[in-house]
């Protein structure tokens, strides 16, 4: 847990990271600093495929779902420089965006991973089965017919292959059926061969 004025000093010396890193970190500031109201940002999205294609993947802001909408616009808005563009914040110094889709996770809570960065703060990431689906089932509504044509299916596959055999990160079993429910089981089954 970090204190305000913590947080404001640590924001000012992220300007110098590469794009990945102060993502990552100011991820993990926004996690220690709102872990005092039991708040638990979860990164989704682009970052979420970044991370678990080991940044073969670019994205450009930052997806989290969390509960405490209004802090996080308080805080991020009155005390850390951001302006606000409908659900999206914008800091033009630091040329990061960040957006709350929902203060709901569409995927399992508990398949949810803990990073520990080399600071020792931790950023949460949506469970690489949950965001394979996600991508999965954006490839089917884009291109019904040919959804390996998409690149969300081709950063789905990318992101089952490198992890396919990690049993730490990846649950083969909970993978194939959440993708029944979700209508995506015949694309995994055939990644399983």
């Amino acid at each position: 847990m970090i204190q305000l004025n913590e947080l404001k000093n640590e924001f000012e010396g992220l300007e110098v990271l590469s794009k990945h890193e102060k993502m990552l970190q100011i991820c993990a500031l926004l996690t220690a600093y709102f872990q005092k109201d039991n708040i638990k940002p979860i990164i989704v999205g682009g970052l979420s495929v970044e991370i678990y294609t080991r940044n073969n993947y670019t994205t450009y802001d930052i997806d989290l779902i969390t509960d405490g909408h209004d802090k996080f616009d308080d805080l991020l808005t009155n005390h850390l420089g951001f302006a606000r563009k409908g659900r999206s914040w914008y800091h033009e110094k630091l040329e990061i965006s960040i957006e709350i889709p929902a203060n709901f996770l569409e995927g399992n809570k508990e398949k949810v991973i803990s990073i520990e960065l080399e600071n020792g703060r931790n950023i949460f990431v949506i469970g690489i089965e949950d965001i394979i689906i996600h991508r999965l089932e954006s490839a089917l509504v884009s291109q019904p017919d040919n959804p390996d044509w998409t690149s969300d299916y081709e950063w789905a596959k990318r992101m089952f292959q490198i992890h396919k055999f990690d049993t730490a990160i990846m649950d083969l079993n909970y993978l194939l059926n959440a993708s029944k429910e979700a209508g995506t089981a015949n694309i995994i089954r055939q990644w399983m061969k």
